[in-house]
C-alpha cells in the first residue's frame, strides 16, 4: 500500500508507569516524570533544545484559546479486530483519509479532527511517492460507507463533507531514528461544519490527562480497517474496540535493534482484538471526566503493529502527550 510497510516494523516504547500519594515529595516526583514526557527530543529544524518544555508552558500556549472556543470530545450517542460497530455520531472527530490511483479512490488511513481545520494522523500516511496512490481528499461524518446521509431508526446525520488538503505537515524527525515520531498534521483546504456528528476530539492539557499510562489502563481505538484476520476485507460500518496499555516487555517479539522511546505507546495484545490495516492514522481515546462531564481526548495516533492482526501482539500508537507542544504549535 505504502512504500514503508509499516506492519513490518520492528519497535516499540517504553512505558513509565507510577502511583501517585498526596505526599509533596511524590507529586514532585509525578510531575517531574511529566515534564520528561513533554520534552521535545529536537527542535524544528532537527537541532537539539536545551529548554525543558514544562507543564505551564503547555497550560499557557496560544492555541488554546481557539481549541477553548469550541466544545470538544462530546460523543452523540484496518480492522478494528474483534470491535463491534459504533452507534451513530460515537465518534464524530473520526476522519478518512482518501487516496487517489487511476481515478478511483481508497480511504486507506484515518485520523482526528482536532478542530475544525486541522486533522492530527500518522507521518506515514501522508508520505508522498513517485509511484501509487495519492492523498488528495479528507472526509468527515462517515459512518457506514454504503450510505449517505447515515441514518439509524428515525435518526439521520447530515451528508458526509469532504475537503481538499490545504498543506500537510510530518514531524520533522519522523523515521529518524528509523519508525519513530510518527505524527502529522493536515490542514484542510476550508474548514469543515460542525454539527453533532462533525466533532473535534480534546487535546490533553491537565496533569492527569499529560500523565504516564498505566498498564491496565483501557483505550479505544476506532475506525474502518479490516474485519478478518486473514482476508482484506474492510468494515462497512465504523469499528471500534477495548485494548489496555500492556507491559513493554510484550514488545520485545518485534525484533532487536531499536531503543525504545517514551515517544510511543504500548497497547493491545487481547486475541482477536486490534487496530489492523486501514486503521493507521486513526485515534486512540480515552475518556476523561471534566467539570463538564466525561469527555474524549486524543491519547494515541495509530502506528503500527504486527503483519498478522489480532494475534494476541501489541501495537504501537505514537503518544499525543509527547508531541503536544508540536502540535499546538502547527495548529495554525
Amino acid at each position: 500500500m505504502f512504500s514503508i510497510k509499516w506492519r513490518i516494523m520492528l519497535a516499540f516504547t517504553i512505558l513509565l508507569h507510577h502511583g501517585v500519594t498526596g505526599s509533596w515529595l511524590q507529586w514532585q516526583k509525578y510531575r517531574n516524570n511529566i515534564l520528561l514526557r513533554l520534552a521535545s527530543l529536537r527542535a524544528l529544524k532537527g537541532e537539539d533544545i536545551d529548554k525543558t518544555i514544562t507543564v505551564e508552558d503547555i497550560e499557557k500556549h496560544p492555541m488554546w484559546v481557539k481549541l477553548d472556543a469550541v466544545d470538544c470530545g462530546d460523543s452523540a450517542a484496518d480492522r478494528i479486530i474483534g470491535g463491534v460497530s459504533a452507534g451513530l455520531g460515537q465518534f464524530p472527530w473520526i476522519a478518512r483519509l482518501g487516496y487517489l490511483e487511476d481515478d478511483e479512490m481508497d480511504w486507506m488511513c484515518g485520523g482526528a479532527l482536532v478542530t475544525d481545520r486541522h486533522v492530527v494522523t500518522a507521518a506515514h500516511c501522508v508520505q508522498k511517492s513517485e509511484y501509487g496512490p495519492v492523498l488528495t481528499k479528507i472526509r468527515v461524518g462517515e459512518h457506514d460507507t454504503r450510505t449517505d446521509p447515515d441514518c439509524e431508526l428515525t435518526v439521520c446525520a447530515p451528508a458526509v463533507q469532504d475537503r481538499s488538503i490545504k498543506n500537510i505537515t510530518s514531524h520533522p524527525l519522523f523515521n529518524k531514528p528509523a519508525f519513530h515520531n510518527d505524527m502529522a498534521i493536515i490542514k484542510l483546504e476550508k474548514p469543515v461544519t460542525l454539527n453533532d456528528y462533525v466533532t473535534p476530539i480534546c487535546l490533553p492539557r491537565t496533569p492527569e490527562q499529560l500523565a504516564n499510562l498505566r498498564v491496565g489502563d483501557l483505550m479505544t481505538v476506532a475506525g474502518w480497517g479490516k474485519t478478518n484476520m486473514t482476508t482484506e476485507e474492510r468494515a462497512k460500518v465504523l469499528q471500534y474496540v477495548g485494548i489496555p496499555i500492556v507491559p513493554p516487555a510484550m514488545c520485545d517479539s518485534f525484533g532487536k535493534g531499536f531503543k525504545l522511546t517514551e515517544a510511543e505507546i504500548c497497547a493491545g495484545a487481547d486475541f482477536n482484538k486490534d487496530a489492523c490495516g486501514g486503521d493507521s492514522g486513526g485515534p486512540l481515546m480515552k475518556v476523561f471526566d471534566t467539570p463538564d462531564g466525561p469527555k474524549n481526548y486524543l491519547v494515541g495516533v495509530v502506528s503500527f503493529g504486527p503483519t498478522i492482526c489480532g494475534i494476541k501482539k501489541p501495537g504501537v500508537y505514537s503518544s499525543v502527550s509527547h508531541f503536544l507542544k508540536w502540535i499546538l504549535d502547527n495548529l495554525d
